[in-house]
C-alpha cells in the first residue's frame, strides 16, 4: 500500500470518508494543507483517496490526527498502513512521544502500533446553551499576556505548541485576576475551543463563558472539579474516547484542562 502526500484535489473526495458525527472534515484538512506544523497524506484507488491521516508537529512532540478509512474500504489495513507511514516518517529523536485520540474503529489498529492508553476524554452535552454570563476577570487577548499564555498551556500539557497556538491567540478570551495576572485561556477559533487555566476559578468562569455558543464539552476524566461543574450547569456525558500515547511519557496536568483542543491535538 503506497501511501502518498495528500494535496487540495483530494479535499473534494472527503465528504465519502466522513465518519458518523464528526462533521464536514473539509476544513479539517484545508488547515492541515496550510500549516507548515501538519504533514497530511492519503492511500488511494482508481484516482480517490480510500484512507487519510496526518501528522501535526509541536516542538518536540506529534500528534498524529484525523486517520479515517473509507466505509467500503474497512478491514483491509488501510488504518494501520496510514499509520505506520505517519510515524515512520517522525524523526523519533526530535519527536520521542506521539499521541492521539482514538475512536473506537482505531483503537485495535493503535494498540497493534504499539500505542498505550494514558486516559480518557469525557464527551459532554445539553441540550439549550447557556445565557453568556462575562465575568469582570475575562477579557479579550492583549499582546502582554502572549508569553503567559504558551507557559500556561506548557503547563498543562507538558507540550511546547507554540507553533500552531499563536494563529489563534489573537482571537482569545484571557481571565486576568484581581492582581493582573493571567490565569486562564479561551481560545473559541481552534478547533473545540479549548479552556486551559491555571485555578478552578478561572477554569469555571471560561467554560460558563465558553457554554454561551459550545453545547458540546471534551475533557479528561482527570478533572473530576470540571467535570462536576459541568455536570452542575446541564451537561451530561455521552461517550468517551482514549488519550493513547506511544514514546516516553510526560508530565502534565489534565485537572487543568477544562476543554481540549480536539482529538487531533489533546
Amino acid at each position: 500500500m503506497i501511501c502518498q502526500e495528500f494535496t487540495e484535489d483530494d479535499i473534494a473526495y472527503l465528504p465519502a470518508l466522513e465518519p458518523e458525527g464528526w462533521g464536514d472534515i473539509r476544513p479539517r484538512f484545508s488547515y492541515f494543507l496550510k500549516s507548515d506544523c501538519c504533514k497530511p497524506i492519503k492511500i488511494s484507488e482508481n484516482g480517490q483517496p480510500v484512507a487519510v491521516g496526518t501528522a501535526i508537529y509541536h516542538n518536540d512532540t506529534v500528534w498524529l490526527a484525523c486517520i479515517i478509512t473509507h466505509g467500503e474500504h474497512r478491514n483491509k489495513g488501510l488504518g494501520s498502513a496510514i499509520t505506520r507511514n505517519l510515524i515512520e516518517s517522525v524523526d523519533r529523536n526530535r519527536y520521542p512521544t506521539i499521541y492521539l485520540d482514538a475512536t473506537e474503529f482505531g483503537y485495535p489498529v493503535y494498540l497493534k502500533q504499539g500505542f498505550e492508553v494514558e486516559g480518557q476524554y469525557a464527551h459532554l452535552r445539553r441540550a439549550e446553551l447557556v445565557a453568556e454570563q462575562h465575568s469582570i476577570h475575562i477579557q479579550p487577548f492583549s499582546e502582554q499576556f502572549r508569553e503567559a499564555a504558551y507557559a500556561i498551556d506548557r503547563m498543562v500539557s507538558g507540550e511546547d505548541r507554540r507553533g500552531v497556538m499563536a494563529e489563534f491567540l489573537p482571537e482569545a478570551f484571557l481571565y486576568i485576576d484581581s492582581n493582573g495576572h493571567l490565569q486562564g485561556v479561551y481560545l473559541p477559533t481552534w478547533s473545540d475551543g479549548p479552556v486551559i487555566a491555571a485555578s478552578d476559578e478561572a477554569g469555571f468562569a471560561l467554560i460558563l463563558f465558553r457554554s454561551a455558543t459550545r453545547p458540546v464539552a471534551i475533557l479528561p476524566m482527570g478533572n473530576t472539579t470540571g467535570l462536576k461543574y459541568l455536570n452542575e450547569i446541564g451537561y451530561d456525558m455521552y461517550r468517551t474516547s482514549r488519550r493513547m500515547i506511544l514514546g516516553p511519557r510526560r508530565v502534565w496536568h489534565p485537572e487543568r484542562l477544562y476543554n481540549r483542543i480536539s482529538g487531533a491535538l489533546g
